[in-house]
């Protein structure tokens, strides 16, 4: 007696929960009683996606073993894509089947492996599975395309602070959450506040909002994660790496990008959502997590208090501190250009700029930095200086702007009465290009002049910012320091006082061993230069 199966799949828990599964059990029922049948088994792979192997879903695992094993002689389905969704997967699982002895019969569909025409048309059918799986994501990626520039959204987790109204668009939740007197939007707020003004890690920010007891997403939304075959409560908590995840989410400056986490390569679109912080908080945050990453101690051995200040003008790599052996056996450290250590930068091979101690440059550093805080008289004279001088350029560079901005204006004028003249044939459509194409040239030369001036007139405006705050700095500075300050004090101040230092080596002909001259740019003072000779155990 033929021993007869049946397997039966559908693709999503949605179709589990319609029952759709049950109407391809009950068909292969009728199909069999019709055809006077015993199916001796059943195997459902019940919201299982047909884009896996047979051999990757349950039932179909054990539809493969038992046909090893002889238990079967002849498969029905319900359609060739129950199989699969893809040419590729069909005709895999159809070769494992025949390769055991099992035959593949179609209860809705014209074939059957038993005979040449049968397995001839199976190939056919499978292709256009194929097509049919194809076509249709095609199309729902079409319509989410568009839909997505609209603005809609179009599922996955809504990001914290927003919500998704009844016309699907995104918005800002200024709903209360629960045990608290804040809002969702409110709590982003608060984030991005800590980092961008208060220059906070993202753990004390984690450590901050579990004190409060602020909800995190899971909590307040009352989901569960899926650990195995169950669903189970999270710990409730936020954690540093949400809080970054939420910082640099673009999403929270009114910029979503969709597509973006997809698997397969496809369109990222744009598109602008309400915004719950400005742009320049944002951007101000991204920067305080680059510095907070830069500024990281934990998997660092050593404390070097100019990291990551220090630029080599050879190959314009970073310089970075590194502890050596001496041949006493004793460590000494170094700043080393990131250059030196693998091929990277623009130097045809590795960079060979001068090492330098460390002691030797913090100190110089450190020195300066302390004559500064003390006695910053001299330098402060500068700064006025400075600003009179910058005073006096601003009136300048603010009327000429001016004069800038009506000529650009006359040149729209200019243009419209040149195409006037063509509209009244006075002059020729040769003449109106070459004249468009001069105003053009001189508006272009204008716009980039106005340019230049705005960009000057907002470095002064940032200049002065910087010099009115500079003697609260002062202050300050003077406030944290004693006789004996921490490294993190040090380090600090060398932040606030110090730019940038720049190491420029070159060869010297009398000595193998390359020498080095290093520029140090302070914020309140003119730049010091340095040179190697005067350091010593070289």
């Amino acid at each position: 007696m033929m021993k007869l199966a049946v397997y039966a799949r559908v693709s999503s828990d949605d179709q589990a929960e319609r029952g759709t599964i049950e109407n391809q059990l009950e068909f292969a029922r009728k199909y069999a009683d019709l055809h006077q049948l015993e199916v001796v088994k059943w195997y459902k792979d019940d919201g299982v996606t047909g884009t896996l192997p047979l051999d990757a879903r349950p039932a179909g695992r054990d539809l493969l073993q038992d046909a090893k094993n002889g238990e079967i002689d002849l498969l029905l389905i319900y359609r060739l894509d129950r199989l699969g969704r893809s040419a590729r997967i069909i005709l895999n699982s159809v070769h494992e089947l025949e390769s055991d002895g099992v035959k593949i019969r179609s209860m809705t569909e014209p074939f059957d492996t038993g005979d040449p025409s049968g397995r001839f048309l199976l190939t056919i059918l499978a292709g256009v599975a194929d097509l049919e799986r194809e076509t249709i994501i095609e199309r729902l990626w079409y319509g989410a395309n568009r839909a997505a520039r609209a603005g809609k959204w179009l599922g996955g987790i809504v990001p914290y602070g927003y919500r998704v109204n009844s016309e699907g668009y995104l918005e800002v939740c200024d709903d209360l959450l629960p045990n608290t007197d804040m809002t969702e939007s409110g709590v982003v707020r608060l984030i991005f506040h800590m980092l961008a003004n208060k220059g906070h890690s993202c753990i004390k920010v984690a450590d901050y909002l579990n004190a409060l007891g602020v909800p995190p997403s899971y909590v307040k939304d009352d989901r569960k994660i899926t650990r195995g075959k169950r669903k189970e409560n999270t710990a409730g908590i936020w954690r540093p790496a949400r809080i970054r995840g939420i910082i640099t989410n673009p999403t929270y400056k009114g910029i979503h990008e969709y597509g973006k986490r997809s698997t397969r390569q496809r369109e990222v679109i744009e598109r602008e959502v309400p915004a719950i912080v400005d742009v320049e908080t944002w951007e101000k945050a991204q920067q305080v997590l680059r510095d907070n990453q830069l500024e990281a101690v934990r998997n660092t051995k050593n404390s070097y208090l100019l990291r990551s200040l220090m630029k080599c003008q050879c190959c314009g790599l970073t310089y970075v501190g590194i502890h050596y052996y001496r041949s006493n056996r004793t460590l000494k450290g170094y700043y080393v250009c990131t250059g030196k250590q693998a091929y990277k930068g623009p130097m045809q091979g590795k960079c060979k700029s001068k090492n330098l101690p460390q002691d030797w440059i913090e100190d110089l550093v450190w020195q300066d930095c302390l004559a500064f805080i003390n006695q910053p008289g001299e330098a402060l004279q500068e700064i006025a200086a400075a600003m009179e001088v910058k005073e006096s350029e601003k009136s300048d560079l603010e009327s000429e702007a001016t004069l800038i901005q009506n000529s650009i204006d006359d040149k729209d004028v200019e243009r419209q009465s040149i195409l006037d003249l063509f509209r009244k044939n006075i002059i020729t459509f040769t003449d109106l290009e070459k004249q468009i194409q001069k105003i053009n040239y001189e508006k272009d030369v204008l716009e980039q002049r106005l340019k230049e001036i705005r960009s000057s007139l907002k470095v002064d405006r940032d200049f002065s910012t910087k010099i009115t705050n500079a003697f609260q700095l002062l202050t300050t500075l003077r406030n944290k320091l004693d006789d004996n300050p921490s490294f993190e004090t040090r380090r600090e101040i060398v932040k606030a006082l110090v730019e940038r230092i720049q190491v420029h080596s070159f060869q010297d002909e009398y000595r193998k061993r390359p020498r080095a001259t290093i520029t140090v740019k302070y914020s309140f003072s003119k730049d010091i230069i340095y040179r190697d000779r005067d350091c010593t155990n070289q």
